[in-house]
């Protein structure tokens, strides 16, 4: 990963035997495909690195991170086909330096926190 200072990196942790990691694969590709200047990995599950994904603290497969230039770790997400859209989206983000915060912050008048009891 030395060749991938400066760069954002997305690491897919799978299984062989995971059908639902066999499912976003060609989906995972494509993406690779489609950002070339992105660089992205893949972590299988054996018994011989079953440690990393536990010090990494993976939950299930498949899983998902991604690291971005100076930051590290900025996202880890479950990555099976209903959630892999969110990992499209936020790569999105990284890539083009922008994230739309707008659907995270309430619009005026939809902020209970701020209301006064009476």
């Amino acid at each position: 990963l030395d060749e991938s200072s400066g760069k954002i990196v997305v690491v897919r942790f799978f299984a062989t035997w995971c059908k639902a990691c066999k499912a976003i694969q060609p989906s995972f590709y494509r993406m690779a495909a489609l950002y070339p200047h992105i660089t992205f990995v893949e972590v299988p599950v054996t018994n011989h690195n079953a440690n990393l994904h536990q010090g990494l603290e993976v939950p299930s497969l498949p899983y998902g991170h991604i690291y971005y230039p100076d930051a590290g770790l900025v996202e880890e997400m479950k990555i099976s086909k209903k959630y892999f859209p969110g990992l499209v989206k936020k790569v999105r983000w990284y890539d083009s330096g922008l994230c739309n915060l707008d659907e995270f912050v309430p619009e005026d008048g939809d902020d209970t926190s701020s209301k006064k009891e009476n």
